[in-house]
């Protein structure tokens, strides 16, 4: 067994088939961008470090187990990520396996649990800390205060001291330095990283087209954190990052370093990037980054996802940058209403922009993806069938690689969560025991209380659910018709 300084572990989410074997099997398979840096930043500083992702290994060898990695490993710190509330049983199961197959000292980070730290550190001793928010520089401090116990001075920790929960007495956000030393490439850290970049491409994560997971090698592009509006159903907004990390605005990574990252992502292979961080509509940053790469000869596929419409000047730089094998626009009108995409959306535009927009790709040769949901706030039946007639009009009109309808599901820290007597909600998650409960039920295949988590004034969660089920009905059959 090698003695490790820490060890960080991604969990998957468990479900069970439904299939007369009752399968384990995983899926949401992509690991927040921040894991790879954080573990990079901890051996640079001269700690031994290895990340597992606990999805891949069990896809890999059917009979892995968490355990098995404590029969090689002998951590002193294991390090959990429980970024996205898909996670929340999973993140606590493991930490269960890591204190009973070890005397590691069990932190947690990432927006679910910086949102839910206190209640996860009442709820279960197999937490010792949560980092809160950013957690570079909070995460060299606690490896050096576990010495001398000193955890009141570790940046953004939330801990227990004599049974009390308290938070440290400084606070970290980073800035665009901190960003710039951050090497998000180092794969080698990441046991089976191969597999990795592979299978974060298959459906139901990232691309619609299951087929191309045998071709294609994919990873998230880190280009910078936060965000500049508030969108209801978003536990990621402005509000959100505000409460979560303390960050008043976006800041952008350094160009040059994305630049990097790239070139680091070709020599591991990798030959197709997701793009979602688009804050600001006027993309000054990207017009110059587009350039750079160009002028730098990165031969690339994207995925970039707009947070709003762009100008037809964007589109063809998009063209004239990327590799056409894999790229795409991807674009989330989420409502045929205009009032209710008014009520919803931090970025607004009208069906006849949109129109216009897609005209723009359709003449450029982009292919675009579309997505919509339901559930939104002021959304009637008669809305939606609005979103329904839209997305057919897209259909007959324009040659939309991609759309798809999903119901929302209640994001912790989405203003629609924090306040949901303003948007109309009657709320069935509230803690993060009601996460838990959601993920448990679903990994052991029990059926599930509520797969939403609330209903609204206008429709219930069956409708809602329904509603999904229709719209993907209805344009699934179109688009056959038109191939």
């Amino acid at each position: 067994m090698k003695e490790l300084d820490i060890l960080f572990i991604h969990p998957a989410t468990h479900y069970r088939s439904s299939d007369q074997g009752g399968r384990d099997l995983v899926t949401f398979l992509v690991m927040p961008i921040g894991t790879l840096a954080l573990a990079d930043l901890l051996d640079r500083n001269g700690y031994s470090t290895v990340v597992y992702h606990t999805g891949i290994e069990q896809i890999q060898d059917r009979s892995f187990k968490v355990e098995d990695i404590f029969r090689l490993y002998e951590p002193r710190v294991v390090g959990i990520d429980l970024h996205w509330f898909v996670h929340s049983y999973d993140a606590i199961r493991i930490a269960e396996i890591a204190k009973h197959n070890s005397n590691a000292h069990v932190v947690l980070g990432g927006f679910t649990a910086s949102i839910y730290a206190e209640e996860i550190l009442n709820r279960f001793g197999c937490v010792d800390t949560i980092i809160r928010g950013d957690a570079e520089r909070p995460l060299l401090e606690l490896m050096r205060h576990l010495e001398n116990s000193e955890l009141g001075e570790v940046p953004n920790l939330v801990y227990r001291e004599r049974g009390v929960i308290k938070r440290g007495r400084r606070e970290f956000i980073a800035g665009v330095d901190d960003l710039r030393g951050l090497d998000y490439a180092n794969f080698d850290l990441l046991h089976n990283h191969e597999r990795y970049c592979r299978l974060i491409s298959q459906s139901g994560d990232l691309d619609p087209y299951p087929w191309r997971v045998s071709v294609k090698r994919h990873a998230w592009l880190p280009l910078g954190r936060g965000c500049s509006v508030d969108c209801s159903y978003c536990g990621g907004g402005r509000g959100a990052q505000r409460l979560i990390t303390g960050r008043p605005e976006p800041i952008f990574h350094p160009k040059e370093q994305v630049l990097e990252t790239l070139s680091r992502f070709m020599e591991y292979g990798i030959d197709s990037v997701y793009m979602d961080f688009d804050p600001y509509p006027d993309r000054r940053y990207y017009h110059e980054l587009f350039e750079m790469i160009r002028r730098e000869g990165i031969d690339v596929s994207t995925q970039f996802l707009l947070w709003s419409l762009s100008d037809r000047g964007f589109i063809r730089e998009f063209s004239r940058t990327f590799n056409p094998l894999y790229s795409t626009l991807t674009i989330s009108p989420e409502t045929g209403s205009e009032e209710v995409r008014m009520r919803n959306k931090g970025f607004h535009f009208t069906n006849e922009e949109l129109t216009r927009w897609l005209e723009h790709a359709m003449e450029e040769a982009v292919p675009v993806e579309a997505y919509f949901s339901t559930g939104l706030s002021s959304e009637t039946p008669e809305a939606f069938e609005e979103t329904i007639r839209l997305a057919e009009r897209m259909v007959k009109r324009y040659p939309i690689a991609s759309i798809a309808c999903n119901p929302l599901v209640l994001e912790p820290g989405s203003p629609r969560h924090l306040r949901p007597e303003d948007f109309g909600l009657r709320i069935k998650f509230r803690d993060f025991l009601d996460y838990y409960e959601r993920f448990r039920r679903l990994a052991l295949g029990l059926p599930a209380e509520s797969r939403l988590g609330y209903d609204t004034e206008w429709q219930s969660e069956h409708q809602i659910i329904d509603n999904s089920f229709r719209f993907n009905q209805r344009i699934s059959s179109m688009q056959k018709g038109f191939q």
